[in-house]
């Protein structure tokens, strides 16, 4: 499962599950601190994508397991 993410100035990771979720500014759907969540400290994302996080633009990335039981 694909979701968006961002990751805000403070380092907390945003994640919503559609795009036109965050397009219409709706609050995130679940949300992580960068910094110590071992699920996204152990996230798999391409080198564009960490780029592109650490500028505060939102990604397309795949599920890192905080959707799992909501399929």
């Amino acid at each position: 499962m694909n979701v968006w993410a961002r990751i805000n100035r403070v380092g907390w990771v945003h994640f919503w599950r559609r795009r036109e979720d965050f397009d219409a500014a709706e609050p995130s759907a679940h949300f992580v601190n960068a910094r110590t969540d071992p699920r996204w400290l152990e996230a798999t994302l391409s080198a564009a994508q960490w780029a592109a996080l650490e500028v505060g633009e939102l990604v397309e990335i795949e599920d890192p397991g905080y959707f799992t039981d909501e399929d």
